[in-house]
């Protein structure tokens, strides 16, 4: 048995009316070029464009030649016209599949963009090209209004961040101007208290003694207090002489200057691989001697200690970190933790005023870091710091 397969009819023609007519429905602005760049065909909107800019039918409309129009462009898109010819020429040439381009055409009373495209297609042997112009003026204002907004918060934040810097600086000199001029007074009261219970020794009673170690004591601890202040503002103030630090001698080092506080002290001391980051070296090593300072104070009740650390890789940051098995802490004053003088313990239990660990977060962020820490009473404590890879 045979099968026939049908003939396809020949796909009947348009006639010129339907095009246009199809044309002038479409908003866009429409023309259709011949392979020498004459125009054949225009929409109505083609037309009300052309006019608008200073074209005429002579010079726009169907029989005129697009590519010299274009290279002789006049008025608000004149500097344009050039670009279009020489993309027009590529497409018609059979060098480009598609050219497009954007340009302002403003007029006297608004702005205004648009998007031309030109795409080929044939017919026969005869090559051709749809040349379409797209109003894209809402579009376009848009992205400004969102340049602009963008523009204006980019400001702000430049404004605030050089206003919080210069205040953060100020106060940084005050506390150390105040701290500085406190300590001389503050010394004072110490050695006269030293020299009253020297010379009223024998008339002392027990609890008359008991009064002058407590304001000795206090006066101590406040005096304490002035040189952690004075050496946060150190921190704060000091100019930054960054350069490749390793950090595993960073940390070497300021283990090395922490070896009178471990004498007696039984230490399990581990040190894992640690990175090269950028910054200064000094800074650097008291962070870490403030870090691993805060380990051996806070496993001092433990018989064996065990201070670890170590570093990871996480996008682009190093994070290394201080781990112990020491008291810990609270988790719900993690908050409080690199707050100047903040004490999650008691004074009796673990001496100090509580600066430490601010240094270490005024030192880290200065290096463009950031610092956290997790830990649970009697589990230990591990605190992070990370900084931008170089």
């Amino acid at each position: 048995m045979t099968t026939r397969r049908r003939a396809s009819a020949p796909a009947a023609r348009l006639p010129v009316s339907a095009v246009q007519s199809a044309l002038d429905a479409v908003e866009d602005i429409i023309a259709i070029v011949d392979g020498q760049g004459v125009i054949v065909m225009v929409n109505d909107p083609w037309l009300r464009f052309m006019t608008a800019n200073g074209g005429t039918e002579a010079t726009c409309a169907t029989g005129s030649n697009y590519l010299d129009v274009c290279d002789s462009t006049q008025g608000p898109c004149a500097d344009e016209g050039p670009l279009v010819a020489e993309g027009m020429r590529a497409v018609l040439g059979g060098h480009a599949d598609r050219f497009e381009a954007e340009y302002p055409c403003h007029s006297a009373t608004e702005e205004r963009w648009f998007r031309i495209t030109i795409t080929p297609f044939a017919d026969g042997a005869a090559r051709y090209a749809t040349v379409l112009h797209r109003d894209i003026t809402e579009r376009k204002h848009a992205e400004i209004r969102e340049s602009d907004m963008d523009t204006e918060v980019a400001h702000e934040v430049r404004v605030r961040t050089q206003a919080l810097r210069t205040e953060r600086d100020e106060l940084d000199s005050f506390v150390g101007a105040v701290s500085h001029d406190l300590r001389t007074p503050v010394r004072h009261i110490r050695s006269y208290m030293q020299l009253l219970l020297g010379r009223a020794e024998a008339r002392l009673t027990p609890d008359d003694r008991r009064l002058i170690e407590v304001v000795d004591g206090a006066a101590g601890r406040l005096d304490g207090m002035i040189n952690e202040l004075l050496g946060l503002a150190r921190v704060s103030q000091t100019a930054l002489q960054f350069q490749d630090v390793n950090l595993a001698q960073v940390v070497l080092r300021a283990w090395a200057n922490l070896n009178p506080e471990t004498q007696g002290r039984e230490i399990e001391w581990v040190a894992h691989d640690l990175p090269v980051v950028h910054g200064d070296p000094d800074l650097l090593r008291l962070a870490f001697e403030n870090l691993l300072g805060n380990a051996i104070k806070y496993t001092s009740g433990r018989e064996r200690a065990k201070i670890e650390v170590g570093s990871s890789s996480s996008g682009g940051e190093w994070i290394v970190f201080v781990q112990d098995d020491g008291v810990g802490f609270d988790p719900a004053y993690t908050h409080r933790l690199f707050g100047a003088f903040q004490r999650l313990h008691s004074d009796r239990d673990f001496q100090g005023v509580g600066m430490g660990l601010a240094n270490v977060k005024r030192i880290v962020e200065r290096h463009g870091g950031r610092v956290w820490a997790t830990g649970h009473p009697g589990d230990g404590a591990t605190f992070y710091v990370a900084f931008p890879k170089p």
